[in-house]
């Protein structure tokens, strides 16, 4: 249809350029013509004037002559003039009537195309509207057919993706019982290692214990021996002195023995004391053990500073680990996130030797002062 469209504009633009052709060729005829003519009449002007200085030139010493010689040639001349000017007129009259007679003639030529083009033009628009109606009708089919694929591939897409979606629940809670039973293992072992440790620490802490006591007997032991030494010494320089005195105011008198010194009593050597019993493990904070001695038992607790040195060892430790941490997360942010939880209980856990329940309380304590 664009190909028999494009042959037409053709035809029609070369009759346009075949009429302007042709009026250019007339134009240029004319002006041709019309030169030709110009110059037939300079040139005939010319020659009358040349003529005519001539005649007037030798002719001046016969003007009687001349007379009748000019008024001949005045008539060829007027003659000749009226045969070229019949001839021009004759020849412009046939060129118009040819001209007009081409002009017709093309003319009824430009209607009977003219008719003919538009002939063609409504066959082409009523094969045109067929053509569209069958295309349109054409594109309805693919468009309801495309709609039904598409629904149908609609359809089974979200069934894949439910189906996706299903297996990746069932992935995301085996992966999160798999940290849940991972986590409770580690927390497990770290209580383990808690326990064990404070086993050692509280044996360690009665050993010290019974230590001290017995180092603490030997020093008081000791010193109440050096205590009844010195008595001791100084009772008998008294004694010493006491008899010097009685012999230098009686002298000459009968001798007498002198008193015995009483020897102060000796203080029992201190006992070293038995070792404390190893305490039983608790899943709470051990307390260390009664030590058992000669002496009355003394009850060895815990001071009351060591809890609260706990806690901020504890602060301290959640305050670096979070500055630590790359994404500038606040305490709020650090406690939803249950990886960052888990990995601060575990270093916590590892690094303080205390129980992961009392990181996380205070963990938890620290974030609602810190959102308040």
């Amino acid at each position: 249809m664009a190909s028999l469209m494009q042959a037409f504009a053709d035809a029609r633009q070369k009759r346009l350029q075949e009429r302007a052709d042709f009026l250019a060729s007339c134009d240029s005829a004319r002006q041709a013509r019309a030169e030709e003519f110009q110059e037939q009449t300079e040139a005939l002007a010319k020659q009358l004037a040349h003529a005519k200085q001539n005649r007037l030139a030798w002719e001046q010493g016969r003007q009687a002559i001349a007379e009748n010689a000019l008024s001949q040639r005045l008539d060829q001349l007027q003659s000749r003039a009226d045969q070229v000017s019949s001839y021009l007129q004759n020849l412009q009259t046939n060129r118009t009537q040819q001209a007009l007679e081409d002009s017709e003639e093309r003319a009824q030529e430009v209607r009977t195309r003219t008719f003919k083009m538009r002939s063609q033009l409504k066959h082409i628009h009523k094969a045109r509207i067929r053509n569209g109606v069958a295309d349109r009708n054409l594109r309805q089919q693919i468009t309801q057919e495309r709609a039904a694929f598409t629904a149908m591939q609609l359809e089974d897409l979200n069934k894949e993706r439910l189906a996706q979606a299903a297996i990746a629940s069932q992935q995301r809670a085996t992966e999160a019982q798999a940290r849940a039973n991972a986590t409770l293992e580690q927390l497990q072992s770290i209580t383990n290692q808690r326990l064990t440790q404070a086993e050692l620490d509280a044996a360690a802490r009665s050993q010290e214990f019974s230590d001290r006591v017995s180092e603490v007997q030997a020093k008081l032991a000791q010193i109440q021996s050096d205590r009844q030494a010195q008595a001791q010494a100084q009772a008998t320089s008294l004694q010493s002195f006491r008899a010097n005195l009685k012999a230098s105011v009686w002298s000459g008198a009968r001798a007498t023995a002198p008193a015995p010194v009483p020897t102060p009593p000796v203080a029992p050597k201190p006992t070293k004391p038995a070792k404390a019993a190893k305490p039983a493990p608790e899943k709470a904070k051990p307390t260390p053990p009664e030590v058992k001695a000669p002496t009355p038992a003394v009850e060895v607790k815990e001071p009351p500073k060591e809890i609260a040195k706990n806690s901020n060892k504890i602060e301290q430790f959640v305050v670096d680990y979070v500055s630590q941490l790359s994404t500038n997360s606040s305490l709020l942010e650090v406690v939803n996130d249950r990886d960052t939880v888990r990995d601060l209980l575990a270093q916590g856990a590892n690094t303080l030797k205390v129980d992961p329940s009392d990181i996380l309380n205070t963990l938890l304590q620290m974030a609602e002062s810190s959102s308040t």
